[in-house]
Order: structure tokens, then sequence, then C-alpha cells
């Protein structure tokens, strides 16, 4: 059951896939969220600032050296914990530039992050728990993809955010067109969405799964929807190396999806609860999608063993500089220290 809680997940959080979005006019909801998934393809680059929160987080308990309930101290850590993104996209030089601020028991740890195709450099913070050298204080760490999975024997993968994002769109569109916009889809004013009041949308359409209709999804969800999404996944070698999996992998996946879909379709409505699954997007007067929030409040039950385990968070994004001109955050450096010359030096394994 193990395969069945993980693809359980799998098909929750592929609704996040869907990218809530609408049009100017009249349009129903979904046919404009349609359009606005056709416009969004478009963009060449864009800025965005993100915010995800963590309002509950529960697990099953497990009890580490000394008899101390660790999974205890992990979630009361983590509960109210916030993470703040700035990000800036450029697709003619496959180039993305990350900030990560994350609030955490009353502390802030910032990661600087910078992608260009086969390269990632990113600034380790300086925690008394990770006892980074000197030669690396202050300095970002360079990570060659390709070099690094040709020395683990594994497939190299590139950080192209415009293929990722293409995998997201068209995995976004096999969802979308598997729930019917009576029962999931409506238009809301954007001062009832909360959308801020300096981003001017000229429509907001909203997403959600809950109680009330999430038992009738899952027979879609299990029948439908995910056999359709491997099958997407398998046939694009780039979305396969995007997720590092091979045509084979996914193939077998598939089939093992295949094989008992009535204990699936048990095992989602026993197990799982869909408090809130909602996806909440404005769209601007260019029909382009300029604000986007949405939450994950979701319950899951092992009936074997009892345990519960509960997740319960919330995210917002704002879009800017759309097809303009951004500002890129940081400088490429040219004195990044390598991973593996670091790895040597922690005396730690290159895989880690």
């Amino acid at each position: 059951m193990k395969m069945v809680q993980r693809m359980a997940y799998v098909a929750l959080i592929a609704v996040l896939l869907v990218i809530a979005g609408c049009s100017s006019g009249d349009a129903p909801p979904k046919q404009a969220f349609q359009d606005v998934m056709k416009n969004m393809e478009k963009l060449d680059s864009y800025s965005a600032k993100m915010s995800l929160g963590i309002d509950n987080l529960e697990l099953p308990a497990s009890t580490g050296q000394n008899g101390i309930d660790m999974t205890s101290v992990i979630t009361a850590m983590m509960k109210g914990a916030k993470l703040d993104i700035k990000m800036v996209y450029a697709k003619e030089s496959k180039r993305t530039d990350m900030e990560l601020n994350l609030q955490l028991s009353g502390a802030t740890i910032t990661v600087p992050m910078i992608m260009t195709g086969e390269k990632l450099f990113l600034k380790l913070p300086a925690l008394p728990m990770l006892q980074l050298p000197e030669s690396a204080a202050n300095k970002f760490v360079e990570l060659d993809l390709k070099e690094l999975a040709q020395q683990q024997g594994t497939a190299a993968t590139t950080l192209d955010a415009a293929a990722q994002q293409q995998l997201v769109r068209e995995l976004g569109a096999v969802v979308l067109k598997h729930f019917d916009e009576k029962t999931y889809f409506s238009s809301v004013k954007a001062k009832d969405a909360g959308v801020p009041e300096d981003v001017k949308a000229e429509q907001v359409v909203r997403f959600k799964l809950d109680e009330s209709n999430y038992k009738s999804s899952v027979e879609t969800i299990v029948n439908e929807m995910v056999p359709e999404l491997l099958t997407v996944i398998a046939s694009n070698e780039s979305y396969l190396q995007a997720l590092q999996k091979s045509k084979e992998d996914v193939e077998k996946m598939k089939t093992d999806w295949e094989a008992d879909k009535t204990a699936k379709i048990d095992y989602l409505n026993q197990n799982v609860k869909v408090n809130e699954l909602s996806v909440t997007g404005a769209i601007n007067e260019d029909k382009m999608l300029a604000y986007q929030a949405g939450k994950v409040n979701v319950e899951l039950t092992d009936k074997d063993t009892g345990g519960t385990t509960k997740v319960n968070v919330h995210y917002d994004m704002t879009y800017s500089d759309l097809n303009g001109n951004p500002k890129f955050l940081y400088e490429v450096p040219t004195d990044a220290v390598k991973f593996e010359d670091l790895m040597k030096q922690m005396q730690l394994p290159l895989g880690l």
C-alpha cells in the first residue's frame, strides 16, 4: 500500500498544477482558464514573489534516541514556518534567479540561488550545524549537474525552467479537463478572493476541491486522470529527464496503477480526507496571470497503524514584468566553490 499512498498524494497534488487564471469578458471560468494557460506559454520572462506558510503539520509519532518523540519536535518547529521567495526568470538565457528566505523558530535563513541550464549556484547559510569551511564562507557553491549525474551513474538533468514549466502546463491541462466547471470552478470577486489592491484583476476564478466533492472525484482521478498523466510523461523525453525517470519506470508505474484500481479507490475514500484543496487566480487586462493563491488542507490516515498525517499550508504568488526586461537578482559568480571540493573538505560522500 506504500505505492498507493504515494500515488494518492500524486493525484491530489497534481491538482495544484492547475494554476488558476481567467480572461476578461464573459467567458465561463473553465474556458477562461484554458485561454490563460495558452497565453502563459508565451511568457519569455517575468519576476515573481511567492510566500508559503505552514498553518499545521502533524505526523505519526516516531521515537528517537533517549525515547524522545522526534516527530513532535520537528512538527512543533515547522508549525508557523514561512518561506518567502523572490524569483526572476528569462527564457532566452535559460536562467532563473531565486532568493529563499525561511522564517523558522524566530530565525531567518536566506539562500540565494542561480540556475543556468546545467549548473546550479547556491550560497549556503552559515549555520553551526553545517560546519562550513572558511573557503565556502559567503561564497556560492557551484554544482555541475551533468558531471554529478555522470559520477553517480545516472542520466544528466538540466535546470531548464522553460521545459519544466511546459511539463507543468501540459499536466495541468490534463488535470483540468477531468473536472467539470459547474462542480469545481467559480468566478469570484477580487475583494472576496483576497487579491492585493495593487493587482489589477479583470476577472478572478477559483478551483476548489473539498469534502463536498472529493469522494465523487476519486473514481475520475483513479480511472482517468492518473493514467493519462503517466501517459503524457512517458511520451516526452524532456519530461522524463525533468523527473529523472526512464520511460520504462513510468510504464511500470502505469501498469502497477492499472493492476487494482478498486483497491486504490477504496484506499482514497477511506484514508484520505480533503478539507480544502483550492487555487485562486487573477488575470490582468493583457489576459496574463497576475496573481494566484492556494490552500492545501488534507489528512491521511493509515487504518492499519492508526497513524495520521495532517498537512495544512497556504501560498500566494504575484507576477510582474511579464515579457518585460526583469533585472536578475545576482551576478553569476566567478569565484564559486566547486561542490565536489566542498564535499572533500567536509569529508562527506559526493552523493550527498
